[in-house]
């Protein structure tokens, strides 16, 4: 029975931080199937979840956005176009936080396919899965990169366990 729990407890790390969760379920005591099938589909479940999750905040917070700037009052507009104009003027081009100036680079530099091989190990699923459906949803083929991305790092995950048994119960 407990065993059950901790297999739960596995699937649901590895839905947001996949890179941690194979090494913590061999800690925590599963055998290494368990941990295999727990992992796997935790990571995979975990992808579908906020991709598509996803896609339904950025829709909504268009229609927030849109519904808010529809009914704000003229002055506040006003005073909005007032301070983007100054802020722009001031530096001589467009302002970047630190977050977008981040993300602008990792898309320019690394795109579709860096996006895809960090999001499992550096970005985490989440983040990995809102990039995906904020700068390509059209793309055909990046869920099944995605997936083929996971089931790679399980593959790097069982090969380290191949060659390191004395790490794995």
């Amino acid at each position: 029975m407990i065993s059950i729990f901790k297999i739960i407890q596995v699937f649901l790390l590895a839905t947001v931080k996949y890179v941690l969760t194979f090494p913590y379920a061999l800690l925590i005591g599963l055998n290494f199937q368990q941990t295999l099938i727990s992992v796997t589909l935790g990571g995979l479940a975990g992808f579908f979840f906020f991709y598509h999750f996803s896609g339904f905040a950025i829709r909504q917070f268009h229609h927030v956005k849109t519904f808010v700037w529809k009914h704000s009052p003229m002055f506040l507009k006003h005073k909005y176009r007032q301070l983007m104009a100054w802020r722009k003027k001031a530096t001589g081009e467009k302002v970047f936080t630190r977050r977008s100036r981040f993300i602008v680079k990792f898309r320019a530099k690394y795109g579709l396919f860096g996006i895809i091989v960090a999001s499992p190990i550096i970005l985490s699923l989440p983040i990995g899965a809102f990039l995906l459906n904020k700068y390509y949803p059209k793309h055909k083929l990046a869920k099944p990169y995605m997936v083929i991305s996971i089931l790679s790092w399980t593959a790097v995950y069982v090969a380290f366990a191949i060659i390191f048994p004395h790490l794995v119960k």
